[in-house]
């Protein structure tokens, strides 16, 4: 009788051993199922971003950018004339997108200078350039004989760091598109 019940201790071991063997690969299974449904999950596009990202890339980019003064009833209108010494002007934007934008400034000819880098403008139209939460103004100087701005844009943060850093390779603005540039 020992020996049947030696039989049946050792059916018993083999019983939980594959029991054992079998949960832990069942459990392994579900994890993995179930960690790969998250990354599926997590890494699908929702249905509104779906639809932003084919309307993004149907309608181009419309930008257009002016320079702008004060007129006597302390109304932003477009630059008519040079801008006397310490006068201030500003920038006006309208875009059908959101755009991150830097304005680059180049007194006299000398070499392209960033007034600022990286703002968000919102689409909209005839819009004061905004930065700091504030209007941004530039205050024109004596040796301010002639002054070209640029608008250097990306619908990206990353792609505009990387135009910036091309821009600033070149010499002059001029080396640029006159699209979105400025001058007096």
């Amino acid at each position: 009788m020992t020996d049947d019940n030696f039989d049946r201790e050792a059916a018993r071991r083999q019983n939980r051993k594959v029991t054992r063997s079998s949960t832990v690969i069942s459990l392994i299974g579900v994890a993995l199922f179930l960690l790969s449904g998250v990354l599926i999950y997590k890494l699908t596009p929702g249905p509104l971003e779906k639809q932003q990202s084919i309307l993004n890339s149907q309608v181009a980019t419309n930008v257009s950018f002016e320079m702008v003064q004060k007129d006597n009833f302390n109304q932003w209108g477009k630059l008519s004339n040079t801008p006397e010494s310490g006068e201030q002007i500003s920038f006006r934007i309208s875009t059908n997108q959101p755009l991150h934008v830097s304005l680059i400034s180049e007194p006299n000819q000398s070499h392209p200078r960033t007034l600022f880098d990286d703002i968000r403008i919102p689409p909209g139209q005839n819009k004061i350039i905004n930065f700091n939460n504030q209007d941004y103004h530039y205050t024109v100087k004596e040796t301010d004989k002639q002054v070209q701005f640029c608008l250097i844009t990306a619908a990206d943060p990353k792609v505009l760091a990387k135009r910036i850093r091309s821009m600033q390779e070149k010499t002059h603005l001029s080396e640029l598109p006159d699209i979105h540039c400025v001058n007096w």
